[in-house]
């Protein structure tokens, strides 16, 4: 049997490295944290933004729309040309086209916002 008396500090050694594993463990889970904090948080803020462009673009669908029944009644009153008729209908398609857009970005931010947060659909 040996007793080893003098073993070069090697506990201490291997207490101090214990404590700092557990140390870098708890920064680990911390740096995790905040980055998931960060992503629920990037992920609202971009929801909110695709919710104000939806606002906007309906709003824009619907002048477009009242410019075009506008230029239909100047053109069937023969007050204005084809011209400004077919301006006016390309700027309501442009007008829904952008809505539509809007609304699919804003239903994927919703969809990121689920995904980071660990909502099942």
């Amino acid at each position: 049997m040996s007793i080893p008396i003098f073993n070069g500090f090697r506990l201490n050694a291997q207490g101090s490295e214990a404590s700092l594993q557990a140390k870098a463990a708890s920064e680990q889970t911390r740096a995790l944290r905040d980055e998931v904090a960060r992503e629920v948080r990037t992920a609202w803020l971009n929801a909110k933004t695709a919710m104000q462009r939806v606002t906007v673009t309906t709003e824009l669908l619907k002048q477009a729309s009242t410019a075009l029944d506008l230029a239909k009644t100047r053109y069937d009153l023969g007050l204005s040309s084809i011209v400004e008729l077919s301006q006016a209908e390309l700027q309501q398609t442009q007008a829904a086209i952008g809505n539509a857009n809007a609304r699919s970005q804003y239903n994927f931010a919703i969809s990121t916002i689920n995904f980071q947060t660990g909502v099942q659909p």
